[in-house]
């Protein structure tokens, strides 16, 4: 229940333990009247804080620049720097200061119009009641204190949203770590079966130029077409082993720097196409703009986008009669655009609002966790990048990630710290 505005010279509820100061505070008194600053020396000398005087404008602002103070009482008329003049400066110097006036004057526009322009937070009229001076100075300091309170709380929850941000970018990291080790077990059958190729071919010309050496014709002509066909398959292991390892190495630091998005993706389509899958059943569609600008990026974390985005693709056209894959780039305006389509069995409208969700996911159990199309909107958005889709059932899917392009120094690099796996 709220305590009553005291009355004539009924205090009774308006004691010092009803309304307990949390904190040391000081409270800076502004009167030209010698006679008046002794009477409120001799009122609140037993307040428990500190009390300041002065007898100008000017003064009151001198000992503002060197202490600090919660509540401001000013007369109002001072020669000089008359009291609304100083509580304007007290305002615009120091905002959270609680500003009040001690004064004659009784002319009530000139009392409403200083409360409701929000300068001042109470106007007492002189001759004062000592007691209802203590209490309005008790409840400036109590306000000033409930806004000191909630300042804090405002910034110790900005220190925590910061820190539970950090922790989502770390733990982002790390399950996109976890994934791309898990894309290796995912393909490693079809890996091994693109391996098992050029390797056969290797041993059959190793056994053919053994074959040759051992016979009694002249075997310059056979050993040199052997020896092609075991440069061949070797180049074959070696394209094949390099892409494997620039897919899966990591960074110990990703580093942003001017990039161009495109051979990115070529490196993607040809890493997919280690999968007979995606080789021979999947159409595929490159339409990369040539004259698009650079961003700042990391080639890794492009890759990772791209690889969430065409796994989801492929994923979608499992049972689509017609499988094309289009992965366009284009330039618009101070983005570049990646558009990544799918012929495949689309999006209900019932889950595009989710479909950026942590642990959604419309796939089978075992088959998904919901985390792909929302690390890609986390990455997206670090890049002070959007992401948008449109979809039709049965029909397929688009995905448009804008990035924006370089506009400031491009020799310039930035470095960001990686949480480790």
């Amino acid at each position: 229940m709220k305590t009553p505005e005291p009355t004539g010279n009924n205090y009774d509820a308006w004691t010092l333990k009803a309304h307990p100061l949390k904190v040391s505070h000081a409270v800076l008194v502004v009167d030209d009247d010698r006679q008046i600053r002794s009477a409120i020396k001799r009122t609140l000398r037993n307040e428990p804080y500190k009390l300041v005087v002065a007898d100008s404008g000017m003064q009151a602002l001198d000992i503002l620049s060197g202490e600090t103070v919660q509540v401001v009482v000013s007369d109002l008329g001072m020669p000089g720097m008359d009291g609304m003049s100083l509580l304007a400066a007290v305002a615009d110097r120091s905002p959270d200061v609680i500003r009040m006036v001690l004064s004659g004057h009784s002319d009530s526009r000139l009392i409403l119009d200083a409360i409701n322009s929000g300068s001042v937070y109470r106007y007492i009229l002189k001759p004062w009641d000592n007691d209802h001076l203590k209490i309005v100075i008790r409840q400036a300091l109590a306000l000033w204190d409930l806004q000191a309170e909630r300042e804090a709380l405002l910034d110790a929850l900005q220190t925590h949203n910061q820190h539970l941000e950090k922790m989502v970018a770390q733990r982002t990291l790390q399950m996109l770590a976890v994934e791309r080790q898990a894309d290796i077990g995912r393909y490693a059958s079809q890996i091994v079966h693109n391996l098992s190729n050029p390797l056969h071919a290797l041993s059959a010309a190793l056994q053919l130029l053994d074959v040759y050496v051992s016979g009694d014709r002249p075997v310059k002509e056979k050993m040199e077409k052997g020896l092609h066909i075991a440069r061949s398959a070797a180049d074959d292991l070696r394209e094949i082993i390099g892409s494997i390892l620039s897919h899966a190495r990591e960074e110990a630091q990703f580093t942003l720097a001017p990039m161009d998005v495109n051979p990115v993706i070529e490196k993607e389509i040809t890493f997919f196409e280690m999968s007979p899958d995606f080789k021979y059943k999947i159409e595929k569609e490159l339409l990369l703009d040539t004259a698009i600008p650079r961003i700042r990026g990391n080639p890794i974390q492009i890759k990772q986008i791209l690889d969430n985005l065409i796994k989801n693709a492929l994923d979608a056209m499992a049972d689509a009669p017609v499988k094309r894959l289009t992965v366009q780039t284009v330039a618009e305006e101070d983005h570049v655009v990646i558009r990544v389509s799918d012929t495949g069995q689309g999006i209900s409208p019932e889950h595009m609002d989710r479909i950026f969700s942590s642990n959604f996911t419309t796939k089978p159990v075992g088959q998904g966790t919901g985390l792909g199309l929302a690390s890609v909107k986390t990455m997206v958005e670090a890049y002070s990048g959007t992401i948008q889709v449109a979809s039709t059932v049965d029909r397929g899917t688009t995905f448009d990630v804008r990035l924006p392009v370089i506009k400031a120094d491009p020799k310039k690099t930035i470095h960001l710290e990686r949480a480790e796996p």
